[in-house]
Formats: C-alpha cells, structure tokens, sequence
C-alpha cells in the first residue's frame, strides 16, 4: 500500500454510518471487551515475537485501544490516540491488511509523531470485519526495529484476527442481531 496518505478524521470510509452504528451495536468501547480480547492481543505479540500488540476500534477521529499488550506511557494510560496517528485507519479504510517494515522510510507513515517520538519502527495489521462486513478496527502487532514480515506472519494475524471478530460478535445482543 505504497503511495496512500495517512488517513485523516473524516475520511469517507472512516465516517460510513453503518460502520461506526455497528461499532455501537456491538458496544465496543467498554471496558468488557478488553477482558474478551486480551488473551488475542497477548497471543499476537508472542507469536510474531513483536514487543507491542493491539486489538484496535478504529472511530471517525480517533481510534481505541480495545485491548493492548506491551504498550507503555501515555498510549496505554489513553488507550488511544487520534485516528490521524493511526496506522491502524489505513488497514480499515482500505480492509486490506496495512504493512510497515520500516516505518522511518515508509511513505505513509514517516513523518507520524508515533514515529518520530515514540519510536515505532514496524507494524503490520489486519481489520476486523464483521460477519456484516463492516471494518471495525484492527488486530496489529508492533515493533521498535524495523522487520520483514512474511506471508506465515500475516496468516498468524489473520487467524488471531478472526477469532477477535468471533468473541466480539458473540457479545452481540439479540435486539441488535
């Protein structure tokens, strides 16, 4: 995905109704979900072998850090960050998978203060989509080294990313089903 600008607040794929009613539908932004996703998060880092790993919400201006492992300072006390920051908007906004090996040189990502100032060198993420195929945010790894990422490591992702997207939509209450 060369090429792409970062996403902004209120790109068009970012703010589609149907996409953030489904956000609330599925009552993502409490504090329970972290509890369903943390095993997944945790899981993610340990098998790619990355420090960082993220279960993301990704709003129309900012995203949400439903469940984190191995975040630190000012990211894990606000779980959250600005969706201009976020990498994570780009794999939502395009439901494709975003990669970033190395993120000092990567035309999409460089000059992002998560770059500059807290260090983050390497990133790969997968939306979340939900069985009515709305881009709800990521599952991501990250890394403060740059890193190849084969297609075995996508495929760990992708596997973690669809059991995140199971243990959500079980939650999923019948007035909204």
């Amino acid at each position: 995905m060369t090429g792409r600008t970062q996403v902004a607040a209120g790109d068009a794929a970012l703010a589609e109704a149907g996409r953030l009613q489904e956000i609330v539908d599925l009552d993502l932004l409490t504090p329970e979900v972290d509890a369903i996703l943390q095993q997944t998060a945790e899981e993610a880092a340990a098998r790619l072998g990355l420090p960082m790993s993220m279960v993301t919400v990704v709003l129309d201006e900012a995203q949400f850090f439903a469940a984190h492992h191995g975040l630190t300072g000012w990211m894990a006390e606000s779980r959250g960050t600005p969706v201009e920051w976020s990498f994570c908007a780009n794999a939502v906004a395009s439901r494709e998978p975003f990669v970033v090996e190395d993120a000092t040189t990567h035309p999409t990502v460089r000059d992002n203060p998560l770059v500059a100032n807290d260090g983050i060198r390497c990133y790969a993420g997968i939306p979340l989509v939900s069985t009515r195929g709305h881009a709800l945010g990521t599952l991501c790894v990250i890394g403060t080294e740059a890193r190849t990422f084969s297609d075995a490591d996508l495929d760990v992702l992708r596997g973690l990313a669809h059991r995140a997207v199971d243990r959500i939509e079980a939650r999923r209450t019948t007035e909204s089903a």
